[in-house]
C-alpha cells in the first residue's frame, strides 16, 4: 500500500481548524440544547427567558471546550446524517469526554451536581447527534 501524505491544502485546513475556528455548534444548535437544558434545568432568581441566555453562553463554552480535544473529523459528524457513530460508540465518547469537560469547565453559578447535570445534557445531544442518522435538533436528551 502506498504512503499516505498530506497536501498543502490538507495542512492549511488543519492550520485554519487549530488557529482561526474556536466552535462547531451553529447558532440555532446552540440554541436547540439551551433549550433542552432549560426544560430541565433550574436557576433560581432567573426568568425563564434569563436562564435561556445563560443557558446558550454555557452550551457555547462546553462547545469551544471540546472543539479543542475533539478532532473535526468527529465533531462534525454532528452536521452529517449520512455518516456517523453507532450508538454505543457515542455512548462510550461520552463518558470519555464528560470528566474532561467537566475538568475544563467551573461554572460558579452551579452547585458541582448541577454543572455535572448540565455538561452530561449537552455531551448528550451533541453525541446523539453524532449517530448515524441523527440531527441535534431531534435528539431527545435524559433527564
Amino acid at each position: 500500500m502506498e504512503p499516505i501524505t498530506l497536501t498543502k491544502d490538507h495542512l492549511a485546513g488543519i492550520a485554519n481548524d487549530m488557529d482561526n475556528q474556536e466552535e462547531m455548534l451553529t447558532d440555532a444548535e446552540i440554541n436547540a440544547l439551551a433549550q433542552k437544558v432549560n426544560k430541565k434545568i433550574n436557576l433560581p432568581f432567573l426568568s425563564e427567558e434569563k436562564e435561556l441566555v445563560v443557558f446558550a453562553k454555557l452550551v457555547k463554552w462546553i462547545d469551544r471546550e471540546l472543539y479543542k480535544i475533539l478532532p473535526n473529523e468527529y465533531y462534525s459528524l454532528i452536521h452529517d446524517v449520512s455518516e456517523g457513530l453507532t450508538s454505543q460508540e457515542a455512548t462510550d465518547l461520552e463518558i470519555r469526554l464528560t470528566p474532561l469537560i467537566n475538568n475544563a469547565i467551573n461554572i460558579p453559578i452551579l452547585s458541582e451536581k448541577l454543572e455535572g447535570k448540565l455538561i452530561s445534557l449537552v455531551l448528550s445531544g451533541i453525541m446523539g447527534a453524532m449517530v448515524k442518522g441523527s440531527k441535534l435538533e431531534e435528539v431527545v436528551v435524559p433527564s
